[in-house]
């Protein structure tokens, strides 16, 4: 009898802790904006404003979006399927996605805290992370950048499995060309929101982040050890295109292309494995709760400062306290939903592949199937 294949699913592989641990800091980052410099602009300080502030939202977003090329990339190439990239996405999204969603308007409904006008159609929309593309409120502000995230997987995923691997360099080298093209002559000032014909091509294509996304994907043919003149070149190419992402607004920015380059370099050095302070197990816990914790902090977080704040406490305990709620519910969504969902998912999946590729009579003889490992 044959040798029988049990699954076509990619075995396991370990995660880069580190790619993890920068991932959690640039969501406290994103956190300590919302908590100092956002909430003053949003809603003012009754008392004295903390003492430190944090103008550093955009570092972290734009670190976030690096990490993603490059994890999108790895995760590319360990899924032999669109179907086995499919389920590694969802899994590793949606159900924590949902669950502090679901929480976040459990606070606005049962307090009335409903500071960014969260609407019944906005909260279905959100549900599916793509109403970034329609314009309508999120539950929670923080959620456009998932709008982005899913576009870039669907343009990856194309790319990837339709033009083929060997392909996806110069593919993506297109990319970063067209969206520089399109920010300059094309783009509008509404960088953000889906308000007019140009805005809204503007997030379909991923114009204004495509360089970002673009030099992660490129970092990580790099450090798998593609090392070739072409993928070079898209980096280098991706790098210089931060200077015009935005220029609607800003019009030239050298200085966009140096932090681009320096975001590169942050993730480089995390994918490496020699920033030894990304080893330390606080910074590697709170890259695990990173998800959960950009999920569900701002508008729950602000909640809490502004209450105690109302009630008299100074800005900095307020911000203290608040940043523990966070991080406590961030914790017990990770370990409570975020990991065994996922899983629990991977595991059905691997499960109904072996039974789908595998001959009923040959089934009993099958070994355990070993699930993937979804970044």
């Amino acid at each position: 009898m044959p040798a029988v294949q049990a699954s076509t699913v990619p075995a396991p592989q370990p995660r880069l802790l580190e790619i993890d641990a920068l991932r959690g800091l640039a969501a406290l980052l994103v956190v300590l904006y919302h908590f100092t410099v956002g909430y003053g602009a949003e809603f003012g300080w009754p008392g004295s404003p903390p003492s430190l502030m944090f103008s550093s939202a955009q570092v972290g977003v734009s670190i976030f979006f690096v990490i993603s090329g490059f994890v999108i990339a790895m995760t590319l190439e360990r899924s032999e399927t669109v179907s086995d990239f499919a389920l590694s996405r969802f899994a590793r999204l949606y159900p924590p996605f949902w669950t502090c969603a679901l929480m976040t308007t459990a606070l606005i409904v049962f307090t009335g805290f409903n500071p960014f006008h969260l609407t019944a159609a906005g909260f279905l929309a959100t549900l599916t992370m793509a109403n970034g593309i329609i314009d309508l409120p999120f539950v929670d502000p923080s959620y456009w950048t998932l709008t982005r995230e899913l576009l870039f997987y669907a343009f990856m995923a194309t790319a990837f499995y339709g033009a083929g691997s060997r392909r996806l360099t110069p593919v993506i080298l297109g990319w970063v060309l067209a969206t520089s093209a399109y920010n300059v002559l094309v783009m509008d000032e509404n960088i953000y929101g889906c308000r007019t014909g140009a805005s809204c091509g503007a997030i379909l294509l991923n114009a204004t982040f495509a360089h970002l996304f673009a030099a992660g994907a490129m970092l990580h043919k790099l450090h798998a050890g593609d090392r070739s003149p072409l993928v070079i070149m898209t980096l280098v190419t991706a790098i210089l295109a931060g200077s015009i992402s935005f220029w609607p607004v800003q019009g030239f920015q050298p200085m966009l292309a140096l932090k681009a380059a320096l975001y590169v370099a942050l993730v480089a050095g995390a994918a490496s494995g020699r920033v030894r302070i990304l080893r330390n197990r606080p910074i590697i816990f709170l890259g695990a709760i990173s998800y959960s914790l950009y999920l569900l902090h701002q508008v729950i977080g602000e909640e809490v400062i502004r209450v105690l704040v109302e009630r008299g406490l100074h800005a900095n305990v307020a911000i203290a306290l608040a940043l523990t709620v966070v991080l406590s519910l961030a914790a017990i969504v990770c370990f409570g939903v975020e990991r065994p969902a996922q899983r629990a998912i991977r595991q059905f999946y691997a499960r109904r592949r072996a039974r789908a590729d595998t001959p009923r009579s040959e089934a009993a003889i099958l070994p355990a199937v070993q699930s993937p490992r979804l970044l």
